[in-house]
């Protein structure tokens, strides 16, 4: 059977017949080496940028960027829906950035509705289809902060149900690496990503190039990789800048930047 991906007749074939054969259930997670495909690139880059929704800095030249990108617009700020529609009117893959409670920090900077682990799952489901309400064209959420909420289980299946009845994949932004998305994904089968570098980690121009040049090697060893970048103080006009300045360096290397909903589909298939 073959399965068509992207209108550039990219072939997947033999995973669903050996489903069928063996009755086994296949479900798309991250894995560590990508479909052999025609006209396939020596490795793939999703870019998900954070932190949309206030209008921040950075963003005018977010959208101007000329490559597929995944933005994560934060709900119940001020420029929320604005920001979404931008994204999407500018061709880019929206997904909401869920606000979710970190180990160490105010509580504040999670903004209104955060998910936070003394909400009840009725709370917490609410909180998530109503920011889903705001943020329209969601195809996927990640977490935003979490460092705490992401470790537990109760929170994590809740987010996931959501996802799996909205038919929205998930990224982990690797905010702790004691977290259970990963096995609750799997267990839940929601197509599943994680982050591999945080490009503005510290926020200088060479360390965010050399951010970029890590992504593109992971890319190129592994054939994919996802990077997460952000808008306003942590990142912006800065972290745009040297995306843009890297761009023909990393595709001369035969990197292709794609959508992370793209990367799902470009990804391998597990059996569980």
């Amino acid at each position: 059977m073959l399965v068509i991906i992207d209108k550039k007749t990219i072939y997947i074939m033999g995973i669903l017949i050996l489903s069928i054969v063996t009755g086994g259930i296949m479900l798309f997670i991250k894995s560590s080496v990508p479909v052999t495909t025609e006209n396939s690139a020596e490795g793939y880059i999703a870019l998900v940028i954070d932190d949309l929704g206030n209008n921040a800095e950075g963003t005018k030249e977010l959208l101007s960027l000329d490559i597929p990108m995944t933005v994560a617009v934060m709900p119940f700020r001020p420029y929320s829906r604005q920001d979404a529609e931008a994204a999407h009117q500018a061709g880019m893959e929206v997904i909401m950035h869920v606000p979710m409670q970190p180990e160490k920090g105010k509580p504040e900077w999670l903004g209104p509705k955060g998910i936070t682990e003394d909400l009840s799952q009725e709370e917490i489901t609410e909180r998530i289809y109503q920011g889903l309400e705001e943020i329209q064209y969601a195809a996927g959420m990640n977490n935003h902060m979490g460092s705490k909420a992401m470790q537990d289980e109760r929170i994590v299946k809740i987010l996931m149900e959501v996802a799996k009845n909205k038919n929205l994949f998930f990224i982990d932004s690797k905010t702790t690496m004691k977290s259970v998305a990963a096995i609750v994904a799997t267990d839940l089968e929601v197509p599943y990503l994680e982050r591999d570098v945080f490009l503005d980690h510290v926020k200088s121009k060479d360390e965010i190039r050399n951010s970029l040049k890590k992504l593109g090697d992971i890319a190129l060893s592994r054939g994919y990789a996802v990077g997460i970048g952000h808008v306003g103080e942590q990142g912006g006009k800065i972290t745009m800048e040297q995306i843009k300045a890297m761009i023909p360096e990393l595709e001369k290397k035969g990197i292709r930047f794609v959508y992370s909903s793209q990367l799902l589909e470009l990804s391998t298939y597990k059996e569980k």
